[in-house]
């Protein structure tokens, strides 16, 4: 008679035989039946779900799905694969070919942007885009008879291009996930975060990474990191339906997340170099779907993991390949705090760079990709880029700390501190941005100098800001995932909408700012398929708009508006970004994303109780226009 001891019972021990239970440990057998009664339901649903995608797909999805049937896939996962994004998630992705993109409302440069002073309207990449769109055919003919490939960043927008890396693969990418078992569309969301986010944000060295990927080492790869890199690229698969949808636990980016999350608080106890990395992929990727109030704990903890286990400072007898890879986290942390500081008008958390000195501009990983009937594949020149943008950095965090780190009451900064940090800083989109923020405190309070006129700078950095944004939709398009571009775009958008209040309507000046908005608006919808964030400006930055604007919009953008929009922005985003201020002037750090929707909502609730009233006396309810109707009374904050 058997005893039921574990993990073998006393008579299969004596007989030598296997021993089997129908039960787990701590189950009766009521509870087992129910249990296995579940996971036949559970199968049963999934051979449903696949007899439904057989019966309503297109020949082209069936046969897929039945070839990966015959290669002994599970059925759930492949159920999963075409219910959760499109199509099947490891077909690849098809570029968009086009010489160059069309400005949505006026298609010319602005004519107060089309000056000879201005130096960008001479460079190479705006005399390549500012040449008629030529036909298909035409067009890959020219792209073929390009003999330097390195020109092709000239004629193809970047979303064209792909990584060219051979560990990618033949990575086992599943292993380090419990979230899916599909190896294919893992290797694509790899390959998609190391195009379009590993760019911006390196938090750990792309070589040491992939090399224990492949090896199975935990040294420099770990699940958490994996699922955290998972998550975060699931936003810019661009043949995911619902991706920016990050609240719905169906779908595989919140998985990814969740299961990052978990593991990352597992390992609090004994945190290593990659549990600094996942937490900060993770606070990017919170703060992408507009929640950067709930996770900006976890850069604090990682900066304080990173301090704990000497990332930030190099100590003795240190190997050579953690140096690199702790410079790497160091500088990629550090760079983070101080752009999120100096753009929420907060004191930097890190008060000066790393004392571990950045690595040389070879010793970093170098990006290949290979663009459209491309021969070879081109480097991004991953190390000079981390450098500049680590140099630059330094120059934000210091501005952020002598601007933001003493009472609002104080004098912050100088006329002359700001004129020399002018002087230190190099040209770039960012550095107008930097600039205007640096400055326009100067022109309210109407501030001269001998050597310089903030007035003037403001002028031609807004206008500089302008046409780089204008150049780079024309190359690139506003469609592909890029995570920086909400910030730029919001910042130029609300600053046309309040210049657009103090010109005459039907004048040049007039469209040359509609023009503005209509691309800007364009840009905040088309990234906010990929993030929650950018769609949730974009219908701030709609409401904020004057009726006539609102129709133009809506012959350029085909917006959908579904019930209960403003209803789910309260209640998913808790975002603390200030929205349309370069700078600290007006109030702008109270201006944040989360009060202008909470804002947006007591108006329509008052404008609700008011109607009835209007309607009797036959008057109607009018917005004011933006500033006044963006900004928020202290009594109303309350």
């Amino acid at each position: 008679m058997c005893s039921a001891e574990r993990p073998r019972c006393s008579v299969c021990v004596e007989r030598q035989t296997p021993c089997e239970y129908t039960t787990l440990p701590t189950e009766t057998h009521l509870r087992a039946q129910k249990r296995k009664l579940t996971d036949l339901e559970i199968k049963c649903q999934a051979y449903e779900d696949l007899l439904s995608i057989l019966r309503s797909r297109p020949d082209s999805e069936t046969n897929q799905v039945l070839q990966r049937l015959r290669m002994g896939e599970d059925v759930q996962a492949i159920v999963n694969a075409v219910q959760d994004g499109d199509l099947l998630l490891q077909l690849s992705l098809k570029p968009d070919l086009r010489f160059r993109y069309e400005f949505p409302y006026i298609r010319e440069m602005p004519p107060h942007l089309d000056s000879p002073k201005n130096p960008y309207l001479c460079s190479i990449l705006y005399e390549k885009t500012s040449v008629v769109s030529l036909q298909p055919s035409v067009y890959v003919d020219t792209l073929r008879d390009v003999q330097d490939e390195s020109q092709k960043i000239y004629l193809v927008p970047y979303h064209t291009a792909e990584l060219v890396d051979s560990r990618i693969a033949s990575a086992s990418v599943s292993s380090w996930t419990k979230v899916s078992s599909d190896n294919p569309m893992l290797r694509v969301l790899l390959q998609i975060y190391f195009v379009f986010e590993f760019p911006f944000h390196p938090y750990f060295h792309k070589d040491m990474f992939l090399e224990d990927l492949l090896a199975g080492s935990r040294q420099f790869c770990s699940s958490s990191l994996v699922n955290a890199i998972l998550g975060a690229a699931w936003h810019g698969y661009s043949k995911m339906r619902n991706r920016a949808v990050f609240w719905l636990p169906d779908n595989l980016g919140y998985r990814f997340l969740a299961e990052a999350r978990r593991l990352f608080e597992l390992e609090q106890t004994n945190p290593t170099v990659t549990t600094v990395q996942a937490g900060a992929i993770i606070h990017l990727t919170s703060n992408n779907n507009g929640i950067d109030s709930l996770s900006w704990v976890y850069v604090d903890r990682s900066i304080k993991m990173a301090q704990s286990i000497s990332l930030l400072s190099p100590s003795p007898d240190e190997s050579r390949e953690w140096q690199l890879v702790a410079s790497a986290t160091a500088w990629s942390l550090f760079n983070w705090q101080a752009l999120a500081a100096f753009h929420t008008f907060q004191p930097p958390i890190l008060k000066d760079p790393p004392a571990r000195p950045l690595p040389d501009v070879d010793d970093y990983g170098e990006i290949w990709v290979q663009y459209p009937l491309g021969r070879e594949p081109i480097a991004m020149f991953n190390g000079l880029v981390f450098r500049a943008v680590s140099e630059f950095r330094v120059i934000m965090n210091e501005v952020a700390k002598l601007s933001f780190g003493r009472p609002k009451s104080s004098n912050r900064m100088s006329l002359d501190a700001a004129i020399g940090y002018r002087s230190r800083l190099s040209v770039c989109i960012h550095y107008h941005v930097l600039l205007i923020g640096l400055f326009e405190p100067f022109v309210q309070m109407g501030a001269i100098h001998t050597e310089a006129n903030p007035s003037t700078i403001v002028s031609h950095s807004k206008a500089y800001f302008e046409t780089l944004m204008r150049i780079y939709y024309l190359r690139h398009g506003f469609e592909s995932l890029d995570v920086t571009l909400v910030q730029f775009l919001h910042l130029l958008g609300f600053s046309a909408l309040k210049d657009l209040s103090l010109v005459e309507k039907g004048t040049v000046a007039c469209e040359a700012l509609r023009s503005t908005l209509m691309l800007c608006a364009k840009g905040l919808w088309e990234q906010g398929q990929n993030y929650y964030l950018s769609e949730a400006i974009f219908r701030m930055f709609k409401q904020s708009m004057g009726i006539e604007e609102v129709l133009l919009l809506r012959d350029i953008i085909d917006i959908e508006d579904p019930d209960g929009w403003l209803d789910r922005m309260i209640q998913e985003i808790r975002s603390r970004w200030p929205i349309g201020n370069f700078s600290m002037t007006d109030d702008g750090g109270e201006r944040t994303l989360e009060r202008f929707i909470r804002w947006q909502q007591q108006f329509l609730q008052d404008k609700a109780q008011d109607g009835t009233a209007m309607e009797q006396d036959g008057s109607s309810v009018t917005p004011p226009r933006y500033p006044e109707r963006y900004g928020m009374s202290s009594a109303s904050q309350e």
